[in-house]
């Protein structure tokens, strides 16, 4: 039998509870499935060390990795391989079959929990823990990981079952009492079981984890609490005898189980894990006297002064998490204080020492602390702390030298940021005469310190980077970081502004006079023809201008316009800062311009200002309309309407800055972006960023009255072309082709835009009909030569960005007379000669998706118009023609298939949803009229969506939903046809449904639902009707019998046993099925009953009955909707007790 280990209840083989179980059966006469053999164990092994190792087995068949995987994978099939599973236990060598045996088990358990008796869970529970204390120590890492695992979820899903699985900790203590590496294994457990305990396992609601999880919090957490902390506190006092790796990992496990604990998710908020910041720790009540225990962090200090990381670190977040418990935990404010300075405390003694700080991971969870402290403690208690301005010197210092460090700290700065931004944030709340003395001087002090040294700290890092020759990373190339910091600074710098202006001016000033005068020098080349000597002053100099543009953007963008802020003077020094780097703009641009692009300014600086100009453009851009209309008449009398504080501000700061009103601003602004696009065409991120800020100015509702009337704008309309903007030329730019495009046309769109801009909408598009022209004009030899590549892709890009920007019928209306008829026949001769060139073809169907979209009712032409028709004959066209040549082309055998082949037919599989669904045709025409574009079109994008194989399909989700989308339209406005096709066709069809359904995307899960509702729908109200639908109908139930009842057994089953994202989707049919087909129904509740045990029948007859009680026999909306909330219930009753 098995060892017993001290107290531990005698352990049963699974095998012998297990033969009770009506699940083990016999597979075939000779052999029991609940044996396995020697030889067996050796394949299994072998198939183990392939899966792993990738290696064959020795002396063994050849097979792959994913052969071995999924032979494997049978072991997690059903409940009768859990025996296997243990022989595996009992007699392997292998670690790999150990590690297999155990997931598998996890498996099996964790989806069969419902067809195991109590006493068989309490069987496997001890086993497996019997198995971790008699072997636990020998086994590899990932094996006994595995193992606990199980045990832990056996213990929550089991948790309410029997008092044995809550009394884990105790059977673990038991562990902790024995050797070393029982002591190690014992903590691993506890590490396990908290974490299981804390996070959700997929497949139950979110009450039942809740409930269990809230029972583990109230009975065993504090306890396990308690456990992390003793074994801290026997290493500490070196009460256990180990060797110093047994120190080490004893010492790893006991602290992130201490961390794990105080991070548990004590009242079921769910805290998201990805955020930086902690959030307060909800600790319940009777942690007190552990949390407030000054042993407790003095522990973890002693820890993390006289570790190495990562357990000093771990230590470190400990004390972050008990900084971070709740306010009302204490019992008075008195506590709370003394709490505090002991961290306080604390804290002062490692900035003296600089305890640790040379661990980057410590120095980093050191920051955060910091960091954390003002986020849980309020200004007012900080300052009357004892040492309380000895700390601010102290964290000060800390703070300026890792700033100066900053080569190690980059990622750590913005923590070290946001403690100053705290601080200062919250001291006009705090009474100056209130704790220590001239406290808010001494603030004002060292903040100033620090952003003087941050600063000079930045500007100084261009040199040292570009001297490193790339041995160092530029932190102005780590953009995460890089805002990180900028977000921070505007509320530090705006604490005490006039200081910091003078600061950033002092250094700005001179740096430019050394720009002009080089660039002077320079003029009309570029930086890298000019001498090595002179080119390095250059990018070091246009390194620091990019570190003083970004803050002086940031602290820009950080203008409050709140009542208390504004009117003292603040917009005076943002204009001085922005005075400043709109003159460097100029500059750049003048250099730019006369030497025709060849004098480029460092890419880094060019986005810099980009920053600048987006943040100037969020604070200063939308008064333009009030500012300029000081005087309103009103019946002839002119009232002079007196500015408002706003005004004064904003006029106050275009008069400081010296440059020009608003107008004359914008202007400089939108100079800069058509230089941009102008001379910066090959580089993407400046293009990109540019028409950002182009979109973003051309949308706010006064800043787009402002563009019309700008010079610069009125140029970019009349001269969209690429011979003007080379940009739009560059292939990797094809796509802002298509933005650039929407911005003007929805400028030009805009009330008075055309007068305004001086060009009417006909006038824009002259250069795009120009080219369709000449395009037109080619013969087909012509159309396909590679001079034709461009002009095609440009062509569909800008006609697609125009089209996104028309809103409404008059607009709409203007674009389709200028395509219909003249242009329209190009689209399809382009899609004939060009279907094997994707880059082409995206561009063509891109455009035709966007043409025939009918968003915001705009595709609506008048009742005796003939257009809806025609726009879509020549959608079918191209779809047709695409298709056809697209499915006869051969597959390419290497290279991306979704690219080269499914993208274009999943465009154009959504170009026919759009059309069949866009409401702008009526579709019975064609058919009076013997019109084939909808039959053909029909044709053609069910041949695509069934040629293209199911496995395919549900591997691209863009492809899916296509597919998906058309055969949920033809099954709903085109039923008719459907039901005429052969019935190999409609099965397949049904095939895929079926296969949809079952999908993990719930909008495809939800449209294949619908497909069905719709066809049981017509079935329910039609069988029995003489009209030829109907006897095709027939016809396919007649060659296929189980079609209804294979639906509702699947749908049912996802009901029941399927993830619950798909829940809601799969109800939406079930009423139609179930009354187009009660036969199947009813088959379907006799199976499921006969799958369970007599008590569990009558539990099931009793829901079934509770279901289908006062449902009546329609379709009515109030109807599915009881017949829906009925089903809802049927599930939470049913998934308590049915077994697999």
């Amino acid at each position: 039998g098995a060892k017993k280990y001290p107290g531990q209840k005698v352990i049963t083989p699974i095998t012998a509870s297990l033969a009770s179980n009506p699940l083990v059966r016999r597979t075939d006469s000779n052999q029991d499935i609940t044996t396995m053999d020697d030889t067996q164990l050796a394949q299994v092994e072998s198939l183990c060390e392939t899966l792993y190792t990738g290696l064959p087995s020795s002396g063994g068949e050849k097979i792959s990795r994913e052969e071995a995987q999924s032979r494997l994978l049978s072991l997690q099939s059903s409940a009768s391989f859990i025996p296997q599973c243990q022989y595996i236990l009992d007699r392997s060598q292998s670690q790999y079959a150990l590690l297999v045996a155990s997931n598998s088990l996890t498996e099996l358990i964790s989806s069969h929990w419902n067809n195991f008796t109590i006493a068989q869970r309490i069987d496997i529970r001890n086993y497996v823990l019997g198995y971790l204390a008699n072997n636990g120590p020998t086994l590899q890492d990932f094996v006994t990981l595995s193992l606990i695992k199980l045990v832990c979820r056996i213990t929550k899903l089991g948790w309410f079952d029997d008092s044995t699985h809550r009394e884990l900790t105790d059977d673990v203590t038991k562990f902790l009492q024995a050797t070393v590496d029982h002591c190690i294994l014992g903590l691993k457990i506890l590490n396990q079981l908290v974490d299981e305990l804390n996070i959700p396992t997929t497949g139950r609601t979110l009450t039942q984890h809740r409930k269990t999880s809230v029972s583990f919090r109230d009975l065993c957490l504090f306890k396990v609490f308690q456990l992390g902390l003793t074994t801290l506190k026997q290493l500490q006092t070196r009460a256990i005898t180990a060797d110093h790796r047994q120190e080490v990992i004893l010492g790893e496990q006991a602290l992130s189980l201490t961390v794990r604990c105080l991070n548990f998710d004590f009242i079921g908020t769910n805290p998201d894990e990805s955020t930086e910041d902690v959030g307060t720790i909800q600790a319940p009540t009777n942690w007190r006297p552990v949390l407030q225990d000054p042993g407790t962090t003095e522990l973890l200090l002693d820890f993390y002064a006289n570790t190495e990381p990562p357990r000093s670190n771990k230590a470190m977040e400990a004390v972050i998490l008990i900084c971070s418990v709740r306010r009302s935990l204490f019992p008075s404010d008195k506590e709370r204080e003394a709490f505090l300075g002991r961290i306080m405390a604390g804290i002062r003694e490692l900035l003296k020492n600089q305890t640790g700080l040379q661990h980057q991971d410590n120095y980093h969870q050191f920051c955060r602390l910091l960091g954390r402290l003002k986020a849980n403690y309020q200004l007012s208690e900080l300052v009357k702390t004892e040492g309380y301005l000895d700390w601010l010197d102290l964290a000060a210092s800390f703070t300026t030298q890792s700033i100066r460090n900053w080569q190690y700290s980059t990622n750590s700065i913005h923590y070290l940021l946001a403690l100053w931004g705290r601080l200062v944030a919250a001291v006009p709340y705090v009474r100056p005469d209130s704790g220590a003395k001239g406290h808010v001087q001494a603030l004002e002090n060292h903040v100033l310190n620090v952003i003087e040294c941050y600063v000079e700290s930045m500007l100084g890092s261009v040199e040292t980077v570009l001297r490193s020759d790339g041995a160092l990373e530029d932190p102005l190339e780590d953009d995460g970081s890089l805002m990180e910091q900028m977000d921070r600074l505007p509320t530090i710098c705006r604490f005490q502004y006039n200081s910091v202006a003078t600061i950033i001016l002092a250094k700005f000033d001179p740096l430019m006079e050394k720009y002009r005068e080089l660039m002077s020098h320079l003029m009309t080349s570029s930086t890298e023809s000019a001498p090595p000597n002179v080119a390095q002053q250059v990018n070091i100099l246009e390194g620091q201008l990019t570190w003083l543009t970004y803050v002086c953007g940031a602290i820009v963008g950080g203008h409050s316009w709140s009542s208390s802020r504004i009117g003292n003077g603040e917009e005076t020094l943002d204009a001085s800062l922005s005075k400043r780097v709109l003159q460097l703009a100029q500059g750049m641009d003048f250099r730019l311009t006369n030497s025709n692009g060849v004098g480029k300014a460092d890419v880094k600086l060019e986005m810099a200002m980009l920053y600048y100009f987006q943040n100037f453009r969020r604070v200063y851009m939308f008064m333009w309309e009030s500012s300029n209309s000081d005087s309103m008449s009103m019946g002839g009398m002119k009232l002079e309407s007196v500015p408002s504080t706003k005004q004064k501000v904003y006029q106050n700061m275009f008069e400081n800055m010296g440059l020009g009103n608003h107008t004359v601003v914008a202007n400089l602004i939108v100079t800069k972006i058509g230089k941009n696009l102008k001379f910066w065409p090959d580089e993407h991120e400046i293009v990109s960023k540019t028409l950002d800020l182009l979109t973003d100015m051309a949308g706010g509702y006064s800043s787009s009255k402002l563009l019309l009337t700008l010079d610069t704008v009125k140029y970019l309309a009349s001269h969209h072309t690429h011979e003007e903007f080379p940009f739009l030329n560059v292939l990797s730019n094809a796509r802002k082709r298509t933005t650039f495009h929407a911005i003007l046309v929805r400028l030009l769109l805009s009330p008075n835009g055309q007068e305004k801009l001086g060009v009417t909408f006909d006038q824009f598009m002259e250069p795009i009909i120009e080219t369709m022209s000449q395009l037109g004009a080619l013969d087909a030899t012509q159309l396909r030569s590679e001079a034709a590549r461009m002009p095609l892709i440009g062509v569909f890009r800008d006609l697609r960005g125009v089209t996104m920007s028309l809103h409404n019928r008059r607009s709409y209306g203007m674009l389709f007379d200028m395509l219909e008829p003249r242009h329209m026949p190009l689209l399809s001769r382009v899609a004939d000669s060009w279907f094997d060139q994707p880059d082409v073809m995206i561009s063509l169907l891109r455009f035709v998706q966007e043409f025939c979209h009918n968003k915001a009712n705009r595709v609506n032409f008048d009742q005796s118009s003939p257009n809806g028709i025609l726009l879509f004959r020549a959608t079918s066209d191209v779809v047709c023609a695409f298709g056809r040549r697209a499915l006869n082309a051969t597959a390419p055998t290497s290279g991306d298939i979704y690219k080269s082949k499914y993208k274009g037919m999943s465009l154009a599989l959504s170009i026919i949803n759009s059309a069949l669904g866009g409401n702008y045709v009526c579709f019975g025409v064609f058919a009076l009229y013997n019109d084939p574009a909808l039959e053909n079109a029909l044709d053609i994008s069910l041949k695509m969506a069934l040629g293209i194989p199911l496995e395919h399909v549900v591997a691209y989700p863009k492809l899916s939903s296509s597919v998906f989308g058309f055969i949920e339209i033809i099954f709903r406005n085109h039923i008719k046809t459907t039901l005429a096709l052969d019935t190999s066709v409609f099965m397949q069809l049904m095939n895929a449904v079926h296969e949809g359904l079952q999908s993990s995307d719930a909008q495809i899960s939800s449209m294949c639902a619908n497909s069905i509702d719709h066809l049981a729908t017509f079935y329910y109200e039609n069988s029995g009707k003489d009209k030829p639908e109907v006897h095709n109908f027939n016809n396919h139930l007649a060659a296929q019998p189980d079609l209804f009842s294979s639906l509702t057994a699947t749908l049912f089953n996802l009901l029941l046993f399927g993830p619950p994202q798909n829940h809601w989707a799969v109800m939406r049919p079930m009423l139609s099925l179930m009354l187009a087909s009660e036969s199947s129904f009813t088959a379907y509740k006799d199976h499921l009953m006969s799958t369970q045990d007599s008590t569990n029948q009558a539990l099931l007859n009793e829901s079934f009955n509770k279901l289908l009680s006062d449902v009546n026999r329609s379709l009515e909306s109030s109807n599915r909707d009881r017949f829906t909330q009925k089903l809802t219930a049927f599930r939470v009753s049913t998934r308590g007790f049915l077994t697999l």
